[in-house]
């Protein structure tokens, strides 16, 4: 969690969305950027530093500049998706990474009629992500409820409900100070599997 907690303290902060926008156009140094968001120097120096540290960007190279000193050139990286849900039962929060490889097209034209198009299936497959999402939580919530009425004993009961929401008998165990074997016989015995 600590690598999606991470991306999560970067992305929060606007000047360093702005500064990863403006990366993915083209490659570029500081005072460049400082220019082209209308921000000091200093302020995007230090906000480099932040991404940097967060592998979302990296030094591709220093450019000799006759007017002073070298330019840092920086370049974006560690390319994934977050996935966060925030449900009355659960919080779920993923990250999958992405390829940074990309396709060529031969047309514009081609591109974006392609680009529509998957942009079509992407908000078809939200919804019905969407769907699933509240399926999952009214089974979520049933299946707490249950663990909480009939369970009087703490550390049970806490080992069940992150399993539930986790479905991973790792991290709990984990959590817990406990082997997987035995989050996975808890949970067993309690649901008669």
């Amino acid at each position: 969690m600590t690598d999606i907690d991470d991306i999560l303290g970067v992305l929060e902060n606007s000047t360093r969305r702005a500064i990863l926008r403006r990366l993915l156009l083209e490659s570029s140094y500081a005072l460049e950027i400082s220019k082209s968001l209308g921000v000091s120097q200093q302020a995007i120096n230090k906000q480099l530093e932040v991404l940097q540290k967060a592998n979302l960007i990296f030094l591709a190279e220093q450019n000799q500049n006759s007017l002073g000193p070298p330019r840092k050139i920086y370049i974006p990286t560690g390319f994934s998706s977050v996935i966060i849900d925030y449900a009355p039962s659960f919080i779920d929060i993923r990250k999958y990474e992405l390829s940074s490889s990309q396709k060529n097209n031969e047309k514009d034209t081609d591109s974006l009629k392609e680009l529509m198009e998957i942009e079509r299936k992407m908000e078809n497959l939200m919804e019905t992500r969407r769907k699933l999402i509240e399926e999952k939580n009214s089974i979520v919530s049933t299946l707490k409820q249950s663990v909480i009425q009939q369970t009087s004993d703490n550390i049970v009961r806490d080992i069940l409900l992150e399993y539930i929401e986790t479905l991973n008998p790792e991290k709990v165990a984990l959590d817990h100070g406990l082997d997987q074997e035995t989050v996975i016989n808890i949970v067993e015995r309690f649901f008669d599997l």
